[in-house]
């Protein structure tokens, strides 16, 4: 009878955990999104004189954009309800479609030698085979922390040309470049935008860092297998991902024992005026951390809608303090503030960390550098926090370092 009644109430433990594994990932979901942009619908669309009819694409995360294919090949990809771009056939392509089509880039598919001025997006065109397509670079070779695009750059496959902000634009002209992915960054300098599109060079616009789901931000990879023809392969390694992080997270609380005791994180690094800085409680980083199964402790701000602008928060130490001292985990910022390398190094911040239950039990881990770049590996990056939080070997540990 005792053996029965204990399967009985694995049974229901195991249908509750499915249950809240499910809900976590609708939820946070759900909450990332509450301010949803709002979209036309383009099932069908004008073009060269017909009316092209058409699809939408899926998406599950991803807030800032959306991808109609229609018949001949051609997709419309809308970027925030703001930014519209036509993918058309190379044989298609010609000079004149923009003004006809009205939509802010003509772009043929599989466009080659592109100027890449968004190095989160390196990672999507690697995980889909399309790396190479990348033919310019606006980060310099040491400052690549993915060794891919830093060999790369070193074997003269990708080419430093300058900086968003001042571009080599004559060496662009000279290699033929056509085609720039920007990071929202250039919405700064205006100036230069307008100049690479008065050389001819066509401006594509990357706002996956406005997006506060991190799977949202995985998600863009569909609009790069878009456009560079390799839609399918997109899909796969996107799907993939997903699969991947539900089973792994519930796999591991499985083997866990099923403990539902909700752990609490912070996401921090101190500036050199000594105050916290801290992720918002909407932002990804904050949300990569609920995914892996964590509680995220964030000062409370008066609005914290304000965030969506400034993804950081700073605060006072006695504010983190108040916030964040009992913490089960904290995660240091190393790529903002390497010089942490060490507990004793944290300590001498700020005295007041000493007294944080995470210092104490020296549960504090820096995050490398890479996890800013290397995109397509937001599902990893979930499943090294998910490891931490079970008590994994540090060596199973990639994107993170536990400070001693």
């Amino acid at each position: 009878m005792l053996q029965k009644k204990k399967i009985i109430v694995r049974i229901f433990f195991l249908e509750a955990f499915l249950f809240f594994t499910a809900f976590t990932f609708a939820s946070c979901s759900k909450k990332i999104s509450q301010e949803q942009v709002q979209y036309k619908d383009f099932s069908e669309f004008e073009f060269n004189g017909k009316i092209l009819t058409g699809k939408k694409i899926q998406t599950s995360y991803a807030s800032q954009f959306c991808i109609y294919e229609y018949q001949d090949g051609i997709s419309l990809i809308d970027i925030c309800g703001k930014e519209k771009y036509l993918v058309v056939p190379k044989e298609e392509y010609s000079d004149g479609l923009k003004e006809a089509a009205k939509v802010n880039a003509v772009i043929p598919r599989g466009v080659e030698n592109i100027y890449l001025a968004s190095s989160s997006a390196y990672s999507l065109w690697d995980a889909i085979g399309a790396e190479e397509k990348l033919g310019f670079s606006s980060i310099k070779e040491n400052d690549w922390y993915i060794p891919k695009a830093s060999n790369a750059m070193k074997s003269g496959k990708l080419v430093y040309a300058g900086k968003y902000r001042m571009p080599d634009y004559e060496l662009l002209l000279k290699s033929g470049c056509k085609f720039a992915i920007e990071s929202t960054m250039i919405l700064h300098v205006p100036k230069v935008k307008e100049k690479l599109e008065q050389l001819g060079i066509s401006v594509f616009t990357d706002y996956s860092s406005y997006e506060d789901n991190p799977l949202g931000r995985l998600e863009w990879i569909k609009v790069y297998g878009e456009i560079s023809g390799c839609q399918e392969k997109a899909l796969s390694f996107f799907d993939s991902q997903i699969e991947l992080l539900k089973k792994s997270i519930s796999d591991s609380a499985l083997k866990n024992n099923g403990s539902s005791k909700k752990i609490a994180a912070s996401y921090f690094y101190i500036n050199t005026r000594g105050m916290a800085i801290v992720r918002g409680s909407e932002n990804y980083i904050s949300n990569m951390l609920r995914y892996a199964g964590a509680e995220y402790l964030c000062p409370k701000v008066k609005k914290d809608s304000d965030l969506k602008s400034r993804p950081t928060l700073s605060v006072s130490m006695e504010e983190f303090y108040k916030a964040s001292k009992s913490a089960d985990f904290l995660f240091y910022d190393g790529n903002i503030d390497s010089s942490c390398t060490s507990l004793s190094m944290l300590k001498e911040k700020n005295p007041l960390l000493a007294e944080f239950d995470a210092v104490k039990k020296s549960n504090v881990w820096c995050a490398k550098k890479t996890i800013y770049q290397d995109t397509a590996q937001i599902t990893k990056i979930i499943l090294d926090v998910n490891k931490i939080f079970s008590g994994g070997g540090e060596k199973e540990i990639t994107f993170f370092e536990r400070l001693k």
